[in-house]
């Protein structure tokens, strides 16, 4: 079973007027397969999903950092869902690498699962960012689907299972000014 130091992401921001590019790299240093949950989904209005490659959750921090996640959510205390916020896996064999990219806009804003509130209201400027990534060790017994989307293959896995099972790991913060919607 992998441990949380023997996966890592690191993580090249590039930023310009028309948008804000992460490209990451996820490392597998240890002795197992996991499964690198980095791969969200849209829900069109007719309730049709879409594998959207380059997509995540985005929200500023109460410490003033800029989040910017791929994981598994836990439903808010409270709510009720006919269908959870799933991300779609990729597996990633023992010492391996993935790599993948996030777009943001040029002007952030903030976009969280279930539409959930910030933890922070805008700023004119944020400082610093950092992007986080939901893993869980591969296990064969568990009952995964693979998905065409585009073209890759992606796993779906069990919310149970992927919540139980679910680490996180993050990159280094990044220093970087970056306008933000009001």
């Amino acid at each position: 079973m992998a441990e949380r130091s023997d996966v890592s992401v690191s993580v090249t921001w590039e930023a310009a007027p028309s948008g804000v590019v992460g490209l990451y790299r996820v490392q597998n240093g240890g002795k197992a397969a996991v499964y690198v949950f980095d791969r969200l989904y849209r829900t069109s209005v007719t309730g049709f999903r879409t594998v959207d490659p380059d997509y995540a959750w985005h929200w500023l921090e109460a410490d003033g950092v800029f989040r910017v996640a791929k994981f598994v959510p836990q439903v808010p205390a409270g709510m009720k869902v006919e269908s959870p916020e799933v991300a779609y896996a990729r597996p990633l064999a023992a010492g391996g690498v993935l790599e993948g990219k996030v777009l943001l806009p040029g002007r952030l804003d903030q976009d969280l699962p279930y539409g959930g509130a910030p933890p922070m209201a805008a700023v004119a400027n944020v400082q610093s960012i950092v992007f986080s990534l939901g893993y869980a060790a591969l296990d064969p017994a568990v009952a995964a689907n693979q998905i065409k989307a585009g073209d890759e293959i992606v796993w779906s896995l069990p919310f149970s299972w992927l919540i139980e099972h679910q680490r996180i790991i993050s990159s280094e913060v990044f220093a970087l000014q970056l306008p933000m919607q009001p």
